[in-house]
């Protein structure tokens, strides 16, 4: 299987504060810090690496997310690629036409309408007027948006945006299909639907995708395998559900750290009085297992660091599928549970008794609300790692449903025989009594 894109050794770096890389302003540059007595650390202060020797290889078909935090290097990578910028060092090969989606709005023009930038995209990826007018329909058609396109795209919302350049972008056939976090902006339906599309590129033509989101979700349902960054650095590659796990870990030990540090006072960032630290989902015994059987009882653990008395609040905990479908929603206000937030450390457990979720890979996310269970009092909630549920019923794939209730069955039957054409016998059967009537 032949390689589409091949990062070998990149890194890029930028100059902060630079704006314009022209010679009267290197010029201008070099003598204010000659002014300055051409301080070597200075220089130093203002260099940030955006990327540092960073290899991977995609190979035709395979689909790879792009995982870290805010700054992490994952919108670099997807800008060399498109060629916006070059590396520093190191070399880059792409293999194929490639499409991105990158920014929202990215190559339309403001003043032109929907049709227009549609044709204006398609020449730019290097289509004649022919190809483009081909798939013309099925762009509009997934985009959805036929009244309206005839209009300028300056009068589109964000939404409409998304959906015109994920249109685009997709179908036009590309070999390799770069999409950063924009699809965030669209509705879930919109997402599902974008997940489909991808799905069909990369079983059906062979496309190659790159794809960054914060949204855990979308990334495990669309990828196969993930790349961790973390401050342009590639810290663990291998299949999604092992970079998230290894990235939300990560992020639960900086909390933790956090909580032990003595330089924090309660109070002094009121988006920190209250946070959730972890949640899992395990057995009754709290043993976190790599299949939970769905007709065994199961139990989801919030932990939290309240950093002052909180007083009287609510949880709400969801269950998502791996497709972004929302299970349940389960809250304490619903079932009159009270909870009271004292200053330090808890655990609040929800008890499944039992699971029954079908078989499938989903998460359980959770949020402190206030005493009326109207607003979130954290700005952030949590959520657990990815699970895997073992049952009787497939996954989601196959229509099975979402869960699978305690069931009980039972059959009653009148049977009808007849005697010599005569008339009919009555007849008493072990499982159930038989009633023989005349027509």
């Amino acid at each position: 299987m032949k390689s589409t894109v091949h990062f070998e050794h990149v890194s890029k770096k930028y100059q902060l504060g630079l704006t314009r890389t022209s010679l009267p302003s290197v010029v201008s540059g070099w003598v204010r810090n000659s002014l300055q007595g051409g301080s070597r650390q200075l220089n130093k202060d203002k260099t940030f690496w955006a990327l540092r020797d960073v290899s991977f290889e995609l190979k035709q078909g395979e689909s790879l997310a792009l995982v870290g935090s805010n700054g992490a290097g994952k919108t670099t990578i997807l800008k060399l690629l498109a060629n916006i910028t070059k590396p520093t060092s190191g070399k880059i090969e792409v293999n194929g036409q490639l499409s991105a989606l990158i920014e929202l709005g990215a190559g339309f023009h403001p003043d032109l309408t929907g049709r227009e930038n549609i044709y204006l995209n398609g020449t730019i990826l290097g289509l004649s007027r022919k190809q483009v007018a081909d798939r013309f329909d099925e762009i509009v058609e997934f985009s959805e948006l036929g009244r309206f396109i005839d209009t300028p795209v300056k009068r589109y919302s964000s939404g409409m945006t998304v959906r015109l350049g994920f249109a685009v972008a997709s179908c036009m056939e590309p070999q390799i299909l770069l999409v950063d976090e924009v699809l965030a902006v669209g509705d879930a339906s919109f997402q599902q639907k974008c997940m489909s599309r991808i799905r069909s590129l990369i079983n059906n033509n062979g496309t190659s995708i790159i794809f960054v989101s914060h949204n855990f979700y979308l990334v495990q349902a669309v990828c196969s395998s993930a790349l961790y960054l973390e401050k342009g650095q590639v810290k663990f590659r291998g299949e999604t559900n092992e970079v998230i796990e290894r990235y939300e870990h990560d992020l639960h030990q900086a909390r933790a750290l956090k909580f032990e540090s003595q330089d924090h006072k309660p109070g002094d960032d009121e988006a920190s009085d209250l946070e959730i630290t972890k949640v899992e989902v395990s057995d009754p015994g709290g043993t976190v297992l790599e299949n939970l059987p769905n007709k065994q009882p199961a139990q989801i653990q919030i932990h939290y660091n309240a950093y002052k008395p909180m007083g009287k609040a609510h949880v709400s905990v969801f269950i998502r599928r791996s497709d972004g479908l929302t299970v349940c929603m389960m809250r304490t206000k619903l079932d009159d549970y009270e909870v009271y937030l004292e200053q330090g450390q808890g655990i609040i457990s929800l008890h499944l008794e039992p699971l029954q979720l079908t078989t499938g890979t989903y998460f359980a996310e959770a949020w402190f609300l206030n005493e009326s269970d109207s607003m979130a009092i954290i700005p952030k909630g949590g959520r657990s790692a990815w699970f895997s549920v073992k049952g009787s019923a497939l996954s989601y794939a196959d229509d099975s449903g979402i869960f699978e209730p305690n069931t009980r069955w039972s059959h009653h039957f009148d049977l009808l025989t007849s005697s010599n054409g005569s008339g009919f016998k009555k007849h008493t059967s072990n499982s159930a009594q038989v009633e023989l009537r005349q027509d």
